[in-house]
């Protein structure tokens, strides 16, 4: 679900997150934030042998934003900024003969990563897309996924360098009380959090004009189990039939494309071209077509050798949904 690709653990550690893809592809080298952002995920896969430059950024999702922008401790404000810059030289200076020539890929992207973070600081433009109110977080629904979605929303406005952010939504692994309405943390709370903070976001996304030029996209590992609940009263893992929802970026929205069983067992009807079974994979051709980047695109020089394809069967076995967008 993170890279479109087989999960094969012989090279699996090397294949990169599809968003560090986007970030290699549509990232500009002069802005100041990093392409890639992610939050609330632990284990994501990054961008592996793409290099530092698109490892994503995983800042804290918080009312006062990141406090190690600024280093005002330093002592008097107007001197922090002045003292800041000296040491910063003096420790390019120090490491220059190993940014030169770095020993392997990991020494590459630290140095990489220390320029990316200094071009951060002392900005409040960059600032401001870390920080918020409290009527946006009250709005938001005051949640880890609300707080992820204000800071992704002020991104997008601020157009100062994320083209692809991620924020994750955890918990939905309900094999437990899935409906029970004494127990807190299941699917009613779970789906509220969630509708409350995306549909905030659309609302902000559709009043400052950026809704049509974002793509927001929802969607999980897999289904649910169908039909009748197990004895505990949830649901388990179900691999045949799941969904994913497309907003903005274009998307035709207030339908469904395809349908299943009455119990949500099975896929009855593709309702699209290619007039079979949506995939992963088709989902990533998607996205990728979405932002105009072509998802047949292979890349040769990576560090085992092995070629890799921005989708495995893309052009000849995958290919994008071209309706959603109409």
């Amino acid at each position: 679900m993170q890279t479109a690709q087989p999960s094969n653990p012989a090279f699996s550690a090397e294949i990169p997150h599809f968003g560090a893809v986007i970030a290699r592809e549509k990232a500009n080298s002069s802005a100041p934030i990093p392409a890639f952002m992610s939050f609330n995920q632990g284990n994501l896969q990054g961008a592996t042998f793409l290099g530092g430059r698109f490892q994503p950024m995983m800042p804290p999702a918080q009312r006062t934003g990141i406090s190690t922008l600024r280093h005002d401790h330093f002592g008097a404000a107007a001197q922090s900024q002045p003292r800041f810059e000296r040491r910063f030289q003096l420790l390019e200076t120090l490491d220059a003969p190993l940014r030169r020539a770095p020993y392997n890929q990991n020494m590459a992207d630290y140095a990489s990563f220390y320029g990316q973070a200094r071009g951060m600081m002392y900005s409040d433009p960059v600032a401001n897309v870390f920080t918020y109110g409290a009527d946006d977080e009250g709005r938001y629904g005051n949640t880890a996924v609300g707080r992820g979605l204000i800071i992704a929303r002020n991104a997008v406005r601020a157009k100062n360098g994320a083209v692809f952010i991620n924020v994750s939504s955890g918990g939905w692994d309900t094999h437990v009380g899935m409906f029970d309405t004494g127990m807190g943390g299941n699917f009613y709370q779970l789906a509220t959090d969630f509708d409350r903070a995306v549909g905030a976001l659309v609302d902000d996304l559709r009043s400052s004009g950026d809704l049509d030029q974002t793509l927001i996209v929802m969607m999980g590992e897999f289904g649910r189990t169908p039909a009748n609940l197990n004895a505990r009263g949830g649901r388990d893992h179900w691999k045949d039939a799941m969904c994913v929802g497309f907003i903005g970026g274009g998307v035709k929205g207030g339908r469904a494309i395809g349908a299943t069983s009455a119990d949500g067992s099975r896929v009855t009807e593709p309702g699209w071209s290619g007039n079979r079974i949506i995939r992963t994979e088709d989902i990533a051709c998607t996205i990728y077509s979405a932002l105009g980047i072509d998802y047949t695109k292979t890349i040769t020089d990576t560090p085992s050798g092995r070629t890799y394809r921005y989708v495995p069967g893309g052009g000849e076995i995958y290919t994008s949904v071209e309706e959603i967008f109409g």
